[in-house]
């Protein structure tokens, strides 16, 4: 069964898409924060065998970061709610993953603070917002982009 997509910006149960777009890159910023004071390239090496340098980080993060934001404030511009559902995808997923990994690990995984305090909640609402405005096509383009936007990154932090 496919839903009509709706063009305008409703607030939708007590936070706005605007908000929403707004939020997304800041929680990606405070993310990305605690993954560099946690040293997180020296624990995803450690724990992948991998040799990601804190240089590659920021360089990796600053490029992610700069198209996230574009992505998110893309809204602004065109209305487009399929890209927020994307990157709501990539939070939670990213939050949910960081998480998984601090408890099979017993380690800290840094990032998981944010992770469970800013993306697994921004995701909820995301997933209970805007999901079921979206019809059941955008939806599967919403989950699939979402999770291969963050595989990707991870791909290349892990081949750097």
């Amino acid at each position: 069964m496919t839903k009509p997509i709706h063009t305008h910006d409703a607030t939708v149960k007590g936070i706005s898409l605007n908000q929403i777009a707004w939020l997304l890159p800041v929680t990606l910023l405070v993310h990305q924060l605690e993954e560099y004071i946690g040293e997180f390239p020296l624990w995803y090496s450690n724990l992948l065998n991998a040799q990601l340098s804190n240089q590659d980080f920021l360089v990796i993060n600053g490029i992610g970061l700069f198209a996230f934001t574009v992505f998110a404030w893309s809204y602004f511009v065109n209305k487009n709610k399929l890209v927020l559902a994307s990157l709501g995808v990539l939070v939670f997923v990213n939050g949910i993953l960081h998480l998984l990994l601090s408890i099979f690990t017993f380690t800290y995984s840094p990032g998981t603070i944010s992770g469970v305090v800013l993306f697994i909640p921004l995701g909820i609402i995301i997933f209970k917002r805007i999901m079921p405005s979206l019809r059941d096509q955008e939806k599967i383009i919403a989950i699939a982009s979402g999770i291969l936007v963050l595989f990707t990154v991870s791909l290349i932090a892990f081949n750097i």
